[in-house]
């Protein structure tokens, strides 16, 4: 596969939860209750001038919860409700997975059975009362209890032509390939460190939709240049990539699009 492109440097910047205005403060009670996570910064601020009011809270791991009240739907920054999930799953790792789903279960939170998924256990979670859907992982290294981070899950038809699209357009790197080609592990560098963030391209069933999709929970990435970021989105677009318009403060501030993988996963990518 090849493509005229040249990869800006893309970062891993945590992910938003997209959360309707009148669930925001049940959303924020949600996971101080169930995660065990604090507030490290809330604050009155719009994704878009276009917004008339807009929030954002800071938790634990880069999880900012965003909400605003608008007269339009957004072209560059908004989640799909009532639809199918996506295929994007972002994980939390916990030691106590039997436990965490027992305390969900016994909370009349939603949750998936458990399963056997990419070298590990897992269910999923339909979090605040809005029914978010988050992953939790089973990883019993950890020292301590709690829900620490993990890495984002990706649905794709076909993991060979995913992982080289996923290297030629967002610069990953390939760190663990699975032998029966169920799963691969790619690898992109955290923003503000020196770690990586992992992401695993996980085999569809067949027949899977693969529709793009807009989920409440985004994975974000950042690039420093903002120079680079709009040539990044006149470069996708000439190479026919589904992408958003760009949005957000367009003369000075942030500054966000999105675009989607051949199989309808959604990759937002913001600057400053």
């Amino acid at each position: 596969m090849a493509f005229d492109l040249a990869v800006p440097g893309l970062y891993f910047d945590g992910q938003l939860i997209d959360v309707l205005w009148d669930n925001y403060d049940n959303a924020v009670a949600w996971f101080e209750r169930y995660f065990q996570w604090g507030v490290l910064r809330r604050e009155g601020w719009k994704v878009d001038p276009a917004c008339v009011k807009g929030q954002m809270t800071q938790m634990n791991y880069g999880t900012w919860l965003v909400t605003y009240l608008t007269e339009s739907r957004l072209p560059h920054h908004f989640a799909e409700r009532g639809t199918a999930e996506a295929h994007v799953r972002v994980c939390f790792r916990t030691r106590e997975l039997d436990t965490l789903y027992e305390t969900f279960f016994a909370g009349g939170v939603r949750v998936s059975p458990v399963y056997d998924g990419p070298k590990a256990r897992y269910f999923d979670v339909w979090a605040t009362p809005e029914g978010i859907r988050l992953t939790l992982q089973e990883d019993r290294t950890l020292e301590a209890p709690g829900v620490y981070p993990s890495w984002t899950r990706i649905g794709v038809r076909d993991v060979t032509k995913a992982i080289e699209w996923y290297q030629a357009v967002t610069g990953m790197r390939l760190i663990e390939r699975d032998p029966d080609d169920r799963f691969a592990v790619l690898a992109l560098k955290v923003n503000h460190s020196d770690d990586d963030s992992l992401w695993v391209l996980e085999r569809l069933p067949e027949n899977a939709s693969t529709d793009p999709r807009s989920g409440q929970v985004q994975p974000v990435c950042w690039i420093k240049s903002r120079d680079d970021f709009f040539q990044y989105h006149k470069d996708l677009q000439r190479l026919g990539v589904k992408t958003s318009n760009v949005g957000g403060f367009l003369a000075r501030g942030m500054v966000s699009f999105h675009f989607y993988d051949p199989d309808g996963n959604r990759f937002n990518v913001s600057s400053m």
